[in-house]
């Protein structure tokens, strides 16, 4: 069962999370200078801001915790209810890593953008390619569950016949 569909879906939401590890997530543009968020913290070219001391050791574990579990839901292919219970721990993973790069680092960034530079300025906020990685994660671990819940029915309609 290793061959199966679910597999390449799991194997490649792994992949998209190692990727997290090299891709900002966010830029921020103040007056052309150019902060950029990863989940290691901020690169910042501004001496007068204090933004590199922002705890992101969250969503390290957190990205390291998306990429191991798929990992080990591979392997685990013998044990389907447990493959889908993972798919979605997997999934939550990927929510809480969205929703603390949304509500709390880009609000506290903006916040600390806002009280040195004191309104004058314009700020840009990008996203990069790494704040979608979470979403693909969450459409190939939805993609996952569907060919297991597969498999668990076909083996169930097997086990009638017998």
């Amino acid at each position: 069962m290793i061959q199966r569909r679910q597999t390449i879906f799991m194997l490649l939401a792994a992949i998209a999370s190692v990727l997290l590890f090299f891709m900002p997530l966010m830029s921020f543009d103040t007056n052309g200078d150019v902060m950029r968020f990863t989940i290691f913290g901020i690169k910042n070219p501004i001496d007068t801001l204090s933004l590199s001391k922002t705890y992101t050791w969250p969503l390290v574990v957190l990205t390291v915790l998306m990429t191991i579990a798929p990992l080990v839901t591979i392997f685990l292919y013998k044990k389907r209810e447990l493959q889908v219970r993972l798919c979605r721990f997997n999934m939550l993973l990927n929510i809480i890593f969205i929703g603390l790069v949304f509500v709390y680092y880009e609000s506290d960034i903006l916040g600390v953008i806002k009280a040195v530079e004191n309104d004058s300025y314009t700020l840009d906020v990008a996203y990069f390619i790494g704040m979608a990685f979470p979403l693909v994660n969450l459409v190939l671990e939805i993609l996952a569950i569907r060919g297991i819940k597969k498999d668990i029915d076909l083996l169930k309609s097997v086990d009638r016949l017998r």
